[in-house]
């Protein structure tokens, strides 16, 4: 049996959050171990305790919806996080993806979008709410495929240079991928080699001004 995963759940109106809750009542698979109402509630919340799944609005305050998502995304890298909104724009939705976020959804989605977002998350794969054009998803799809052709990278090594990026070290990334150490090393050296950087340092800088973190 899978292990039950905790959620943190935040928005600056409280009779919002008690909707979320009644909704994952109604589930086994998934508890809510905390509520915030601001930013800095989050954080705090993050510390004390693991939580597996964020599911944060955009517009709280201190700190706002963008800059949490990046300090989790960075601190937290294993917190997966679901962002609330009711903006449609497909540029909007893109920037929160490249952020960290793993879903996006509209304040107004069901009980079926929330649950298929999780699913979706579970499986290694974005999610945008129903409600919006997958473009998004599409988009960001297609800037790294490019991304592959332009420098002869594999997908393997793109993972890899994603992991590199979000802290993970050659022995934590052999667990993850299962492979082993040296195959992971050898991985790092042809990274290196095809895209002319020197060190992991330079590798991390390059990775997110091609917004690959």
């Amino acid at each position: 049996m899978n292990p039950v995963k905790h959620l943190l759940i935040a928005d600056d109106h409280p009779l919002f959050l008690d909707g979320i809750e009644m909704i994952f009542s109604q589930t086994e698979k998934y508890k809510i171990v905390a509520r915030a109402v601001n930013g800095q509630e989050v954080l705090n919340q993050l510390q004390q305790q693991k939580i597996d799944i964020a599911i944060l609005d955009i517009n709280m305050p201190a700190p706002n919806g963008f800059d949490l998502c990046k300090i989790i995304h960075d601190k937290y890298p294993s917190c997966h996080i679901v962002m609330l909104s009711m903006y449609h724009d497909h540029q909007f939705v893109d920037e929160i993806l490249r952020t960290g976020a793993k879903a996006y959804l509209l304040k107004n989605a069901g009980k079926e979008d929330i649950f298929a977002a999780l699913e979706e998350i579970e499986l290694g794969r974005l999610y945008v709410s129903k409600d919006i054009k997958r473009y998004s998803i599409d988009n960001t799809s297609q800037k790294q495929a490019e991304f592959l052709k332009s420098f002869s990278l594999t997908k393997r090594e793109l993972e890899v240079v994603k992991h590199i990026v979000s802290g993970k070290n050659s022995q934590e990334m052999a667990e993850m991928l299962n492979l082993s150490t040296y195959t992971i090393n050898t991985h790092r050296k042809n990274i290196l080699q095809k895209l002319g950087l020197k060190n992991s340092a330079a590798l991390v800088k390059f990775a997110m001004t091609h917004q690959l973190d």
